[in-house]
């Protein structure tokens, strides 16, 4: 009996599936979030913008990488969240404080 070949065999990394909400970074390391995802189009959001930009699944994926996603930790380790803290409180202070 002869085998098939239906050109459908593994091989490599596989990429993992583009859903609406997840982040990516570009080669900047800006941010962008998407927004719709269609068989052929990707709509996504820039992080600081407010117009919504359209690419091809191919481009997208050739052009982003998905985020690195940090633990909750991991962020207060690499954000002052102590020292941002104290200032919110004192600015808090000084405006009861003109009234």
């Amino acid at each position: 009996m002869k085998k098939k070949n239906s050109g459908l065999t593994a091989a490599g990394q596989t990429l993992p599936a583009i859903l609406p909400g997840d982040i990516y970074t570009d080669n900047r390391g800006e941010h962008v979030t998407v927004q719709k995802v269609t068989d052929s189009r990707i709509t996504f959001i820039r992080d600081g913008y407010t117009g919504e930009c359209v690419s091809s699944v191919l481009r997208f994926e050739k052009e982003f990488k998905p985020a690195v996603k940090q633990t909750f930790s991991e962020w207060c380790r690499a954000t002052d969240t102590a020292g941002k803290i104290k200032n919110l409180r004192a600015i808090i202070a000084a405006k009861r404080a003109e009234k």
